[in-house]
């Protein structure tokens, strides 16, 4: 038997076989179909989230490109997609893929632009562009604007930012150098502002549109009127002049609250004279020459301005020559029927025996002129809107020494009834305190009465029973001295009968406009002096608590109206004194059946 050797036997292979391999190859088809359909399903979310693509048309490119970002309010809404040039050059297109939370971007109205740095008189913007990179602004369109995707780019970002506006159309003879994106302003602050400038169709006229925004659309009414602020120097006004730095502004006179609505206007060359205040009294001046009477130069009592001339020019058949012009509402009692009126050139030139005389109001007067009035001694009926006065080259002598008692105030006291005149008085005295000598005194208002005697406030007439020395009163421009027996005291008030005080030239208030009824609050007026505007107080703001009438409500009033005069607003009768003591106001009555 032959037994092999053993290099010649084979080495022993092992064949293993797996049931794994095609169950593995099974799974592997599973993935790869899952990240397939993952990937489907992350492009159609991808998709989904993107809203419309749009296509902006600008001028010029600016240096815009893909990956720019579109921005609203700072956040970006969307991302630049592609710049090219327009089939026939003379665009640049700008696709901006927008993001679904800003699909109502995408509307009729909007307005886009590419924001880069920008300095000018009016405005100062995009220097964040200057480092970083370029992008594009939006201002979305109306909420009520019909979808579209096609836009033309505007090279100026606007003014203003409001989506909801209304545009009007005004019409000049001169553009006077005003520029789309100028601002309309009203009361300082913009409300508007210059789309386009244009000229008509036959070049004879300057068409602005202007877009208004927010609230004041309320402007686009009949009676409107609208000007381009400009720096302006003339004799009557200097305005105009914020222009210079900040640019040319339109300018707005509001038309009247219940006025019809427009959207057409014939603009103003000039800015109108002002504004007819509230309340004011508005009247006529003729005269056969115009003696210097001039638009906006002012109108005066006794050197103080009072009121303006509006307009100047011929009457309806030329025989004679107008002026419109208004006396503000404080001072409208001023005018009476029997009034008189002159031209107040300023200048007056005589020569006679005396030598050279040149007489002028004030220097203002001599650039300007103005026209001036007196009242008489006794004045007439109280002149009405559109009264007409004749006005004189030159006042009377006789004029200027008319001096008439009339308030100067807007309310209207019945009986054509005056107000009291107090005066500001001080009680000095010296007194001991811990040792030493120290100065004291009290401050208050003092009312001069027709028999002689001085009302006010017991702690001003009667202030210390501690005094070292004489107490010394100090009113009118005089020293007295109070006397103890010649002051007399009325609870909170008090009256001094002085021996040596000189009353020429002190108004004093008739002891029979004097009431002593006060025992029950009612609408009342605080008087000072005759250059601070009375203070009313109306029942209501009241509490009797005895004699003194406690005001609820202190504002307006303080330590300087201590001792001022109360005068009720049904008869113009003084009835008590304001006092003012730790903050807080009251009015003391004149006792009853007691004289002052």
């Amino acid at each position: 038997m032959n037994t092999p050797s053993p290099s010649h036997v084979p080495f022993p292979t092992a064949v293993v076989v797996s049931t794994r391999t095609a169950r593995s190859t099974t799974r592997l088809w599973w993935v790869t179909l899952a990240a397939v359909f993952g990937a489907i399903a992350l492009i159609a979310m991808s998709l989904k989230s993107h809203g419309p693509t749009v296509v902006i048309r600008f001028a010029e490119g600016h240096g815009l490109k893909t990956g720019d970002v579109l921005r609203f309010r700072g956040i970006a809404i969307g991302e630049v997609t592609e710049v090219v040039l327009t089939p026939d050059l003379g665009r640049v297109a700008v696709k901006v893929q927008l993001e679904l939370k800003a699909a109502h971007v995408a509307r009729r109205g909007s307005q886009f632009w590419i924001e880069r740095p920008r300095v000018s008189l009016s405005r100062v913007s995009g220097l964040e562009t200057v480092v970083g990179a370029k992008f594009l602004s939006v201002m979305p369109g109306p909420g009520d604007g019909l979808t579209t995707t096609e836009f033309e780019g505007i090279e100026s970002p606007p003014t203003l930012s409001e989506p909801e506006s209304i545009e009007i159309t005004i019409r000049y003879h001169e553009g006077h150098g005003l520029q789309v994106g100028d601002p309309l302003r009203h009361r300082g602050i913009a409300v508007g502002e210059v789309t386009s400038v244009d000229l008509n169709r036959d070049l004879s006229a300057v068409t602005v549109r202007v877009r208004l925004v927010g609230e004041a659309h309320h402007l686009a009414r009949e009676g409107s009127q609208f000007w381009v602020e400009r720096p302006r120097v003339s004799v009557a006004e200097v305005r105009g002049l914020d222009t210079l730095v900040g640019g040319r502004y339109l300018a707005v006179s509001p038309g009247p609250d219940d006025a019809k609505p427009r959207t057409e206007f014939d603009g103003l060359e000039v800015a109108p004279v002002s504004e007819v205040p509230v309340g004011a009294l508005e009247i006529v001046l003729h005269a056969s020459q115009r003696w210097g009477v001039d638009r906006g130069v002012p109108v005066t009592y006794r050197g103080l301005r009072v009121g303006q001339v509006l307009s100047v020019g011929l009457s309806s058949d030329g025989t004679s020559l107008e002026a419109r012009a208004f006396v503000e509402s404080r001072y409208r009692s001023l005018v009476r029927q029997n009034s008189v009126f002159w031209s107040a050139s300023g200048v007056d030139v005589s020569v006679g025996f005396s030598g050279f005389q040149f007489t002028a109001d004030t220097l203002s007067s001599i650039a300007q002129g103005g026209v001036a009035f007196a009242t008489p001694a006794e004045p007439g009926p109280v002149a009405n809107t559109g009264q007409r006065f004749l006005y004189a080259k030159s006042p009377q002598e006789e004029w200027l020494t008319w001096q008439p008692r009339i308030a100067a105030t807007d309310i209207v006291l019945p009986n054509d009834a005056q107000l009291p005149v107090p005066h500001r008085a001080v009680a000095r005295w010296e007194e001991r305190s811990f040792g030493f000598r120290r100065n004291r005194e009290r401050t208050g208002w003092l009312l001069l009465l027709s028999n002689g005697q001085l009302l006010g406030p017991a702690d001003v007439l009667l202030p210390t029973e501690n005094a070292l020395g004489p107490i010394l009163l100090e009113i009118a421009g005089q020293e007295l001295v109070l006397v103890a027996d010649r002051v007399k005291r009325l609870g909170s008030l008090a009256t001094f009968r002085p021996t040596d005080f000189q009353a020429d030239g002190v108004s004093a208030w008739k002891i029979t406009s004097v009431r002593h009824d006060g025992d029950e609050p009612e609408d009342c007026l605080v008087v000072t002096d005759s250059q601070t505007t009375p203070i009313p107080i109306a029942a209501s703001s009241l509490q009797a608590r005895g004699p003194m009438w406690d005001v609820r409500s202190a504002t307006g009033l303080g330590v300087a109206n201590h001792g001022a005069a109360v005068i009720a607003m049904k008869d113009g009768r003084l009835i008590g004194l304001l006092l003012f003591d730790r903050g807080k106001a009251s009015i003391a009555t004149i006792p009853v059946n007691r004289e002052p």
